[in-house]
């Protein structure tokens, strides 16, 4: 589609490798921000990442500087949580994810059940699995979800990522721990995070504008701007994170946009003069 940026109203902001890497900064970021602030641009903090609650995140952003409000982080955590009390009917779950992660879904009214290896054949099955991203998965807790994968369990997974980027170089993601459990257990989840619409519905609701009047500014091809064009959105690519300008010649999603980083993206929307 055509995007011009006169038309829009919000951007969609992810995080890691987009505003920052890791426990760093960009440099670009506080002019980017502020630069949207100054335009009375409306904008919605949106990570893949589901190992911080949204208060971890809210302090995270803090930390580093980022004014920002609870209201303006949506984590596909939290979009997880939001699925399950709104379009299913599962209370009781099997959560292969962060202590951050399993706190908020406790907190959400979601009972997280913590069978052991020992008991897992003999205990209630659980509503649903659900895979998010951990750091510190252990053979036995493949294994427990693995059985109730194969009794039948719904499957849920919070985000498709395969790695996270950091500092140093990238690590193992929950689209990682997808093809894990798929290789064990023949099943697939069903995903909530980017690129699925139900992220993308989750963000508008958030933002209260339309497709054609939001932006996604990502560092990922297959979740941000695959997000992006399948919904309908602006889509704007920063080279800051996990994709190179190498990438773009074997990809079959062209971004509307592509920038070095946010810093660049900023220089645009001050030289359009919204």
């Amino acid at each position: 589609m055509s995007v011009q940026f006169n038309t829009i109203c919000a951007y969609l902001l992810d995080l890691d490798g987009t505003l920052y890497l890791g426990p760093n900064l960009f440099p670009e970021t506080p002019r980017f921000l502020q630069t949207l602030k100054g335009l009375g641009l409306r904008r919605l903090f949106l990570t893949n990442n589901s190992f911080r609650s949204t208060r971890q995140y809210l302090y995270k952003l803090r930390d580093l500087g980022i004014d920002a409000e609870k209201e303006e982080i949506l984590t596909s955590g939290w979009a997880t949580i939001h699925y399950l009390l709104h379009e299913t009917s599962f209370r009781k779950v099997y959560l292969l994810g962060s202590p951050g992660l399993k706190d908020e879904f406790i907190e959400a009214g979601i009972h997280v059940v913590n069978p052991t290896s020992t008991n897992a054949e003999r205990a209630a099955a659980p509503d649903a699995v659900v895979l998010g991203f951990d750091q510190s998965f252990t053979y036995d807790d493949l294994r427990i979800a693995s059985w109730f994968l194969r009794e039948g369990a719904p499957y849920i997974a919070t985000h498709p990522d395969k790695v996270c980027p950091t500092e140093h170089h990238p690590i193992p993601d929950t689209g990682a721990m997808i093809e894990y459990l798929a290789a064990a257990t023949g099943r697939r989840p069903t995903v909530i995070g980017k690129p699925e619409p139900t992220m993308i519905r989750a963000a508008l609701s958030r933002t209260g504008t339309l497709p054609q009047e939001t932006a996604m500014v990502g560092d990922r091809l297959y979740t941000d701007m695959r997000m992006a064009k399948e919904g309908g959105l602006a889509s704007i690519l920063v080279l800051s994170g996990e994709t190179c300008a190498g990438d773009l010649e074997n990809s079959a999603i062209r971004p509307d946009f592509i920038f070095e980083n946010v810093g660049a993206l900023a220089d645009r929307l001050i030289n359009e003069g919204i």
